[in-house]
């Protein structure tokens, strides 16, 4: 046992080979031209595309509007503070630990974080480019690693890597690309490891691949253990040696997933709040696409996939007709049948709805197809350079044909690949203007100047904009409201539908569309129109740019006094008639706001709002004396002079919420399903929420 354990641990030194100045020269070339060709060719397809930071178009566009660009600028004001806890810019308050490890962690990105000023979509562009090169780069040294040499041929199929159907398709899912230039060199230490080579390199790479981007490295465990049987399959070995590497395979990835532990907890408790990680696997097997619909993916100029189609699985036409010659490789038939067992059951995958469901986290993916199809190209074009070799190696005896053959190859390789690029990310790439990305931000850079809390004096209120910005408060870095991410819970899109908030992507987003009761509620004291146009209870501030700015003269504070009775909602109420329930119970009132059934462009209800009795619930709330002594990311502090026993209404999410009163830990109460509350009594009491 003392031996089989010592058997697990020790690794073979690696040799190290004394290069000459030339080889030196030679390695450095070689590298930096599988970087700066793929990296050289996105330059100039941003040129004649006219892409930021050359043009006025942005990669920005979809997912990377609505959702990355500004959960990057969050992230960045993050960064200088040096406190990723929690954030309120949007849904009333979200743990941004989660966020970052599903969107924003990125190494590269810390990068960007160090230059001055706010983030740019001209710099995300830039980061993008890079990354393509990055990823040729990791997949020319697995190459080099792999078969033991360098060759400028490996720089082609490195650059298919990089231009593949997947990383074209999904340029825009930019926090996806780190997995994919990340997956050769977790795979490359996994055959070290299963060498007795050494640890680092496959532990570092897997940890860097969980902690960029939880979702995508999900895929890359499962397809880490399917190549970790593959070279176990591939050899013949005794059980003993086996269960030997199967520990230190084990081990290594138990570490990696370890060293992120920071990260995923708070990630898998966000991820299991949501609508999403409720809906299972129906129980029915079906294939999405006829095979040829498969097969049309692997050939050049394919429009890209984005929404429900067949998966992105494009290669290079040729590579994929190397493929076929690597089954005359001077290799073991084990060895060709694990490696064409694997490329099958990948091609597979993508098509059969229990298998896509296990590799998406057993999940079923919104709209955007195979996001795993990246394991496939690379297995693909590792196939596709044995075939090149063997194709070579056929024709050893015939050298001039042999070199001819090889030049062609290369050549038509390269002209597909390159042009292939060129011609979709003219054509089929998402793109935005810059100007749209960042509209009205001088204007609301300008608003939040002037009109944010002042931390140091322990202010707290919410700003929201009139016409919405999806995650406007990460963009623009103010406290708001309407919020979308896939990490958003359950709790929070039921809340905010039910009162009748607009929805882009189902589940995972909400539009908050203002009224002056849940403005109240909500502690939302400014409001910025794009029209001279404030509501019944708010009063002109000031101008900024084209943007109009009205003060909220009805603000409740961050906790408030609210009557018992709010615990005892009509749940089968929507919209307004919710939000008058809510109000009409926590303020002892009548009615205050119904609708009228008309529908506004932006999909609001109008409403009718009885003034009087409104403020006369406003008073009745403000009896009760509320005051913030210390405000925290983490922790908030306060008075409360209560009138009378009641509830203290929080509007943060409950779920996120512990909560002290007088130094006693007391239960967190849900109100309306997501709202935080607890029962207080009569009279003055010392307060602590905290956050996560």
């Amino acid at each position: 046992m003392v031996s089989f354990v010592k058997d697990i641990f020790i690794f073979e030194k690696k040799e190290k080979i004394k290069l000459t100045k030339q080889e030196k020269r030679s390695d450095i070339k070689f590298f930096c031209l599988a970087f700066f060709i793929p990296f050289a060719v996105m330059l100039a397809a941003a040129v004649a595309t006219d892409l930021a930071p050359f043009g006025e178009k942005t990669l920005m566009a979809i997912d990377a509007w609505g959702q990355y660009f500004p959960m990057l600028r969050e992230m960045k004001r993050a960064f200088r503070s040096l406190d990723f806890s929690y954030s309120f810019t949007g849904a009333l308050g979200f743990d941004m630990t989660a966020q970052s490890a599903y969107y924003t962690n990125s190494p590269l990105w810390y990068l960007l974080f160090l230059l001055p000023g706010e983030l740019t979509p001209a710099q995300v562009d830039m980061a993008v480019f890079i990354r393509f090169g990055l990823a040729s780069l990791a997949f020319s040294y697995y190459l080099s690693e792999h078969f033991g040499k360098k060759t400028t041929s490996m720089l082609l199929f490195a650059s298919a890597y990089a231009f593949s159907g997947y990383t074209l398709a999904f340029i825009n899912q930019f926090m996806w690309m780190d997995a994919v230039v990340l997956l050769p060199l977790v795979l490359l230490g996994i055959e070290r490891l299963y060498k007795g080579k050494g640890m680092l390199l496959y532990t570092g790479a897997l940890f860097l691949t969980i902690y960029s981007n939880f979702y995508i490295a999900f895929s890359v465990c499962i397809f880490s253990v399917l190549w970790f049987f593959l070279l176990t399959f591939s050899e013949k070995v005794s059980v003993r040696d086996w269960f030997i590497r199967a520990f230190r395979f084990g081990i290594t990835s138990l570490l990696a997933g370890v060293l992120n532990i920071g990260v995923l907890l708070p990630l898998v408790k966000a991820i299991g709040n949501t609508l999403a990680s409720g809906m299972g696997f129906t129980g029915e097997l079906k294939f999405y696409h006829s095979l040829s619909e498969m097969v049309s993916m692997l050939f050049p100029y394919t429009k890209s996939s984005l929404a429900y189609e067949a998966p992105n699985i494009y290669f290079g036409l040729f590579c994929f007709l190397l493929c076929i010659v690597a089954l005359f490789a001077k290799i073991s038939v084990r060895k060709k049948l694990c490696f064409a067992g694997l490329f099958a059951f990948m091609f597979i995958s993508f098509n059969f709805n229990l298998l896509d469901y296990i590799w998406h986290g057993f999940h079923f993916p919104n709209q955007l197809p195979g996001r795993q199809s990246f394991l496939f190209v690379f297995l693909g074009l590792v196939i596709a350079f044995c075939g090149f070799q063997t194709l070579r190696e056929l024709l050893q005896n015939r050298r001039n044909i042999m070199r001819a053959v090889s030049v062609i190859l290369c050549i038509l390789i390269g002209f597909e690949i390159y042009s292939n690029a060129v011609i979709k990310l003219a054509a089929n790439t998402p793109k935005v203007s810059e100007s749209s990305v960042l509209r009205n931000a001088e204007a609301l850079s300008e608003i939040r100047e002037s009109c944010t809390p002042d931390k140091d004096k322990n202010e707290f209120w919410r700003i929201e904009t009139v016409p919405h910005r999806y995650n406007g408060g990460q963009l623009h870095g103010y406290y708001g409201i309407s919020h979308y991410s896939s990490t958003m819970s359950g709790d929070c899109y039921n809340f905010f539908t039910k009162l009748g908030m607009s929805v882009y992507a189902k589940n995972v987003s909400i539009q908050y569309l203002p009224n002056p009761v849940l403005n109240s509620l909500f502690g939302i004291r400014y409001i910025a129109n794009t029209e001279n146009k404030g509501d019944e209870v708010s009063e002109y501030y000031g101008t900024a740019e084209n943007m109009f700015v009205y003060e909220n003269t009805q603000v409740l504070p961050l906790f408030y006094v609210a009557n018992s009775d709010v615990l005892h909602l009509d749940e089968s109420l929507k919209g307004h008639a919710y939000t008058n329930e809510i109000f009409k119970r926590a303020a002892g009132t009548g009615d205050v706001i119904k609708g009228t059934g008309v529908i506004k462009e932006n999909k609001s209800e109008e409403y009718i709002l009885n003034e009087a009795e409104f403020i006369k619930g406003i008073d009745n709330i403000l009896q009760s004396k509320t005051e913030i002594t210390h405000f925290g990311k983490t922790k908030i502090k306060g008075t409360v002079e209560a009138s009378h026993d009641g509830v203290l209404m929080i509007s943060l999410p409950a779920k996120d919420v512990t909560l002290e009163i007088d130094g006693e830990k007391v239960e967190t109460l849900t109100i309306a399903g997501y709202m935080a509350g607890a029962e207080i009594s009569e009279g003055t009491h010392e307060i602590t929420i905290k956050l996560p």
